[in-house]
């Protein structure tokens, strides 16, 4: 897994905070399944701890799990921890998440830095066959270029072809119409959120076949994101319902976020103007109206829009001038 902490700061990444304050909103309205505060988070926090810090701040989760891979950096890892209620555990994705307690109704952020792999899609197998459900699972992928292998690996052959694609991930992975373009720009952004869909699926269907605890479950979509604050990157965000709780998820409301995507074929794209704090501060006092050519100045009508759409997620900016 790259250790991506060692070269940027989440914190300060606008896509990724926008998609951050996002989750958390989405979070809150998870409220008729169980009050928040008692779900447990389980996300990757890195050395930054962001996302902890915000969903225990603004919605009041006291059990936090942080799987780290980096082991050779536990004593900075504990050092950085923000709160006494995050639990540290230190292993691969692959080795903690069979060990959570799945009784509990959990959000799990699987936040990678990797793009889609056997070892992601594995990771997903072991949700679906274990989330109960109200669980939220959010899965975050970089979407910049498909390598066969592992980021662990010292020489990456890149997947550019459907028959490279078909290789390293099977023909049952493999959609029967996949193309060059689908395995890069936006393109591989949609695949690698169809595939990811598609291993929850199957998952689900391979327990349902079962007949374990969670034979009627579904995994219901609530969001979809794509943005670029270097690489590209995507997210899928949904919630795992029994058939004898879907009033409780129907209750949630998710469908009146102006963010909701129920569906593999559509997405928010997270993209955010480059504006100066005097712009933003402007359009800010014109918003959530629909502010007139004349209002907006000299500010291009396409960036005024786009900056409508995600000022309520975007950190506060500070002009400092001499």
């Amino acid at each position: 897994m790259t250790q991506s902490y060692r070269l940027v700061d989440y914190s300060l990444r606008s896509g990724k905070f926008a998609e951050r304050k996002m989750l958390s909103e989405l979070m809150s309205r998870l409220r008729p399944f169980a009050p928040v505060q008692e779900y447990v988070y389980v996300g990757f926090g890195s050395i930054w701890f962001a996302d902890c810090v915000l969903f225990h701040k603004a919605l009041g989760i006291r059990e936090m799990i942080s799987i780290e891979r980096v082991l050779a950096h536990a004593e900075r890892f504990e050092f950085n921890r923000p709160f006494a209620n995050i639990d540290l555990r230190f292993g691969t994705a692959a080795e903690e998440l069979v060990n959570l307690d799945w009784s509990r109704r959990q959000i799990v952020w699987l936040d990678y830095d990797d793009p889609l792999s056997l070892g992601i899609l594995g990771d997903l197998r072991t949700v679906a066959n274990r989330a109960g459900s109200g669980t939220m699972l959010a899965v975050t992928v970089q979407a910049e270029r498909l390598f066969r292998g592992t980021s662990d690996d010292d020489d990456l052959e890149p997947i550019e072809t459907p028959g490279a694609f078909r290789d390293e991930f099977g023909d049952s992975r493999t959609p029967a119409d996949l193309a060059y373009e689908d395995l890069t720009g936006w393109g591989l952004a949609k695949t690698t959120r169809m595939a990811v869909r598609e291993e929850i699926e199957h998952g689900l269907s391979r327990r349902r076949q079962g007949m374990r605890d969670g034979g009627g479950l579904a995994f219901r979509q609530v969001a979809a994101f794509e943005y670029k604050d270097g690489a590209r990157m995507t997210t899928i965000v949904g919630v795992f319902v029994n058939a004898d709780e879907e009033a409780s998820f129907d209750a949630c409301g998710f469908e009146k976020l102006g963010y909701y995507r129920a569906t593999m074929d559509s997405v928010v794209r997270i993209s955010i103007p480059k504006l100066t704090p005097r712009e933003m501060r402007h359009l800010e006092r014109l918003l959530p109206g629909e502010p007139t050519k004349e209002e907006l100045g000299a500010i291009p009508p396409s960036d005024a829009r786009h900056y409508g759409g995600f000022y309520r997620y975007l950190p506060n900016y500070a002009s400092f001038e001499p």
